[in-house]
């Protein structure tokens, strides 16, 4: 029942569309199929050490206004980089393939490590779920299948997605990819402002 439950609440949380989802998506059609995938792990790693470090008592230090406050400056200038840098500079080759060297692994697996661990909102949600999961179950092994659940279901997600893209990237002619570049950049800077108004408006000091 844990394990159900969990997965049900990992995969619910499909209807976030954030700069996570933009970045796993966009990276998928610019560079191929793995290079979403080492997006999507890094991910899938900062999620486990994000419950990892809220489940063992770190919850206080993340809603400390002065560490959310830096966190979210953080998280901004990532998102304002990727927005801008989509924005400006568009890759509209849709048979771009990645040759995957030891360095493309760290730099793909740090941008969805980065832009999700930053993300003050990350944080809330699994502050969220962590305390759903405590109010039913615990704080014993049911806790971990409820929470393990929900992590698993997120990877198998995000997985989807980079499948999905990988596909789409196929029908999709250039001058289109180059708008839809252009339309996640702008999204993307948007998501970078709204961290900055969060920042500002709730741990200001």
């Amino acid at each position: 029942m844990a394990f159900l439950e969990g997965f049900a609440i990992g995969f619910g949380m499909i209807i976030f569309i954030g700069p996570v989802f933009f970045t796993l998506v966009n990276t998928t059609l610019n560079h191929g199929f793995w290079p979403g995938m080492l997006v999507t792990i890094g991910i899938f790693i900062s999620d486990i050490v994000a419950v990892s470090l809220c489940a063992f008592g770190a919850i206080p230090l993340f809603e400390n206004p002065t560490n959310q406050f830096y966190l979210a400056v953080v998280g901004s200038l990532i998102l304002f980089s990727l927005g801008f840098r989509y924005l400006l500079f568009p890759n509209t080759n849709v048979n771009s393939n990645v040759d995957l060297k030891a360095h493309h692994y760290v730099t793909y697996f740090s941008k969805g490590f980065l832009v999700n661990f930053v993300n003050p909102f990350v944080f809330v949600v699994w502050i969220s779920v962590i305390g759903m999961g405590q109010i039913k179950y615990g704080t014993g092994v049911e806790l971990w299948v409820f929470l393990g659940a929900a992590l698993l279901a997120l990877l198998f997600t995000d997985s989807s997605k980079v499948v999905f893209a990988d596909r789409l990237k196929k029908l999709v002619q250039p001058r289109l990819l180059g708008k839809f570049y252009r339309v996640v950049g702008v999204l993307l800077i948007g998501f970078g402002f709204r961290l900055v108004w969060y920042a500002w408006s709730n741990y200001a000091f």
